[in-house]
C-alpha cells in the first residue's frame, strides 16, 4: 500500500504546468502508480480548465455564449476518427524493461525512453543521471541491490525519492513501489533496501554525508547528484 504522496499544493502545479521537468516527471510516474493520486489530479485538472474557461470579468453576454460555442467544438472534434497504430501500418510495441543486476523492471511511460542507463557502480549502489535537468533540479535512477544501504547524510535542499520498484526501510518505515518520499535539510537519515529496490531520485542540491568515511565523499557531492 502506498504510504506517501504529493501535496495537494503540487499536484495543482504540475497540472498548470508550473513544476520544473525533474518533479513534473517523478509526479506524473507517481500518479500512473497510484490511483489516488491520479483521480486527484484529474480533479486539479478540471478545477484549472473551469477557471480558464470561466474568467471572473468576461461580459455576461459572451459568458453565455461560451458553453455552447465550446459543446459544439468538443463534439466535433470528438467525431474525428482516431487513428490506431495497426491502422498506420505500425504494429503495436512491447514497452521494453529496464535490465540491472540480474533484475527485470517495468518502468512507468514517462520513464520508459530511459531502458538502457549507463551505471555508475558503487558497491551495491548503482546510479544514472537523466537528461532532465531544469531550475537547479536534477534526476537519476537510483539501483541499490538487497542489503545495500546508502550511508548517512542531510540535504542542502530537497530530495525526491519516487520509489519505482521494491522495497525501502527508512528509520521505522518501510516503503513500497509507488511512495513519493521528500526530504530535505530537516532529515538526517541512511535508508537501505532489504530485498533491493529501483528509484527515480530528484535532488537540487548536494547531499551532505555526516558520518563515518562518507564524510570524505562531501568535497565532491556536487558530481554525484
Amino acid at each position: 500500500m502506498i504510504k506517501t504522496h504529493p501535496t495537494h499544493a503540487m499536484l495543482r502545479a504540475f497540472a498548470a504546468d508550473e513544476l520544473p521537468l525533474p518533479l513534473a516527471v517523478g509526479v506524473s510516474a507517481h500518479c500512473e502508480l497510484c490511483p489516488e493520486c491520479a483521480v486527484r489530479l484529474q480533479a486539479c485538472e478540471e478545477e484549472l480548465a473551469r477557471q480558464y474557461l470561466e474568467p471572473a470579468d468576461e461580459p455576461a453576454a459572451m459568458s453565455e455564449s461560451m458553453p455552447v460555442k465550446l459543446d459544439a467544438m468538443l463534439a466535433g472534434i470528438l467525431q474525428q476518427p482516431v487513428a490506431r497504430p495497426a491502422e498506420l501500418g505500425q504494429p503495436m510495441r512491447p514497452v521494453p524493461e529496464l535490465q540491472v543486476a540480474g533484475q527485470s523492471y517495468r518502468l512507468p511511460r514517462v520513464l520508459a525512453r530511459h531502458h538502457a542507463p549507463k551505471w555508475r557502480h558503487i558497491g551495491t549502489i548503482r546510479q544514472h543521471s537523466l537528461p532532465l535537468d531544469e531550475m537547479g533540479a536534477r534526476a537519476s535512477l537510483l539501483h541499490i541491490e538487497a542489503g545495500g544501504r546508502i550511508p548517512e547524510h542531510t540535504h542542502q535542499g530537497y530530495e525526491l525519492t519516487l520509489l519505482l520498484a521494491g522495497n525501502m526501510q527508512d528509520g521505522d518505515t518501510c516503503y513500497q513501489a509507488g511512495d513519493f518520499i521528500w526530504r530535505d535539510a530537516s532529515h538526517a537519515h541512511s535508508p537501505h533496501t532489504p530485498d533491493g529496490c529501483l528509484c527515480y531520485t530528484v535532488q537540487d542540491a548536494p547531499v551532505q554525508f555526516t558520518k563515518g568515511l562518507s564524510r570524505l565523499l562531501n568535497g565532491i557531492t556536487h558530481r554525484l547528484y
